[in-house]
């Protein structure tokens, strides 16, 4: 072909996508944009161009919503912060309130509920706005809406509506302590249980008061975020004396620090009343809030604990370790190692299928319930099971230059179930022991005996595990057994 005519052809084509891609898909959004705006009830209004509201609410009362630098505020019937996402919500759907329908030659106000005076007065600059809202439609519905003038009726769809029919109640802040989370640096929490402290000095949680060790970083955050996201169930707007409110001596209190240049935040807890708590927030407001929600508040210094025993990626594991100190018996290693086809085998004996991996998964997360102690003697230990442990369970990663074994990923030592209590642990090279859940021993061989009793395969078994049952094999198995014979009837 022509090189000039390819190049006219290139220009026309280009052409042509510019026309349908500017034309038919911008222009159709514009278009639509353009449209949509014509049905709108007050056209040119943006809803952060309003900055004031009032309403008639669902409860009967006049209230008036104001927007100031810090937010929205309810100035009547009381003076109060109000609900941001509520507030923002009326002022949203007054902007964008658009006709399904439009009568331009309405029949009598009263015909569809619009005879009343305006039950929303809104303003946006240096205009002013009004609303009226009448009945639902016969088909459709709808809501018939008119502005203060009513020279024409609109039916608007009923959805957009809802967001104006809100009681006082649901006008204003329901929050208990307004904070962000990244400020807070220090957490006090004081109730019968006792005084903890928290501090987070150099980007980590510690529990500073009453002893200083790690603290468990996802059991903060889930305060912080249970007191983000506390409501009030109702509001005490004239409350008496603390005294006859508990608030003098309060069932818990939570203060927030949040460094030199702010004001500690706090949570007060006062008496019962009924199925709820009174409690003041960051300020002067008194709320009331369902005990169920305020009980779930972790109080006790062992909530804040760190008490992880074992933490690693469950792919990562390539062996594991089993040692066994039976009291008064012969002791009993058992290592296991992973195939990436045949799955895990063990020796010198071999485990039943899929017990490898069920227990590699148990230690990729495993936690204690409670801490014992923060050190203990030899022969505490020794009393516990813990010295030497009764079982050692170690897992590693796959080897590298550094380690030809593998790196430790996991390591933790058991004691002596105690059927009430539960199993003394200890991580690997700390001090601390640890209460580990009595149902862990279903998942953990906690002992040799233990081991052999619920892990270790069959008699029928390969004893040096190789050529045991994998668990393919055995789930292969399972499904062949399930199969009817044939000519076998089927059950009914």
């Amino acid at each position: 072909m022509n090189p000039r005519n390819t190049l006219l052809l290139a220009l026309v084509v280009a052409a042509l996508g510019a026309f349908v891609w500017f034309y038919e898909i911008e222009g159709e959004a514009r278009r639509s944009e353009a449209e949509e705006a014509t049905k709108r009830l007050f056209p040119g209004v943006e809803a952060d161009d309003i900055e004031w509201i009032e309403l008639r609410t669902g409860d009967g009362q006049n209230a008036r919503l104001e927007r100031s630098e810090g937010g929205w505020k309810l100035v009547a019937p009381l003076a109060f912060p109000a609900d941001r996402f509520a507030a923002d919500g009326v002022a949203s759907t007054l902007a964008e309130l658009s006709a399904e329908a439009t009568f331009e030659t309405p029949e009598p106000l009263a015909n569809y509920g619009l005879e009343a005076e305006p039950g929303v007065r809104f303003g946006a600059g240096e205009k002013s706005f009004a609303l009226r809202i009448g009945d639902t439609t016969p088909v459709g519905g709808n809501v018939y809406m008119a502005d203060a003038d009513a020279q024409k009726v609109h039916a608007v769809a009923s959805w957009r509506s809802n967001a104006l029919d809100k009681t006082v109640k649901q006008l204003r802040d329901a929050r208990v302590l307004d904070f962000d989370r990244a400020q807070v640096e220090r957490i006090t929490i004081e109730s019968a249980d006792g005084r903890v402290v928290l501090a987070k000095p150099d980007g980590g949680w510690r529990i500073a008061e009453p002893v200083d060790a790690k603290a468990d970083a996802d059991a903060v955050d889930g305060l912080l975020s249970d007191l983000q996201y506390l409501r009030a169930d109702e509001f005490v707007d004239a409350p008496p004396p603390d005294a006859e409110l508990g608030l003098d001596a309060p069932w818990l209190r939570i203060e927030l620090g949040r460094g030199a240049e702010a004001q500690p935040l706090a949570l007060t807890v006062g008496a019962e009343r009924g199925d709820k708590r009174v409690v003041r927030g960051g300020g002067a407001p008194v709320f009331e809030i369902a005990r169920t929600r305020l009980d779930s508040l972790p109080r006790k210094l062992s909530a804040y604990r760190f008490k992880e025993l074992a933490r690693f990626a469950t792919d990562a594991a390539a062996s594991f370790e089993l040692r066994f100190q039976p009291e008064g018996g012969e002791p009993l290693t058992v290592t296991g190692t992973q195939d990436a086809e045949e799955g895990w085998s063990t020796s010198p004996v071999a485990m039943q299928p899929g017990q490898a991996s069920r227990l590699v998964s148990e230690l990729s997360e495993l936690r204690a319930d409670d801490v014992m102690a923060e050190t203990l003697g030899d022969a505490e230990r020794a009393a516990l099971g813990l010295a030497p442990p009764r079982a050692t369970l170690v897992v590693r990663g796959k080897p590298n230059e550094g380690h030809e074994s593998g790196p430790v990923l996991a390591e933790v030592m058991l004691g002596d179930l105690d059927p009430e209590r539960g199993i003394p642990a200890q991580r690997g090279g700390e001090p601390a022991v640890y209460w580990l859940r009595v149902g862990a021993s279903e998942q953990l061989p906690v002992s040799l005996e233990a081991f052999r009793e619920r892990f270790q395969a069959n008699e029928g078994a390969e004893a040096e595990g190789e050529g045991a049952e994998t668990p393919a094999e055995a789930e292969a198995k399972a499904e062949a057994s399930a199969e009817p014979e044939p000519g076998a009837r089927p059950a009914e």
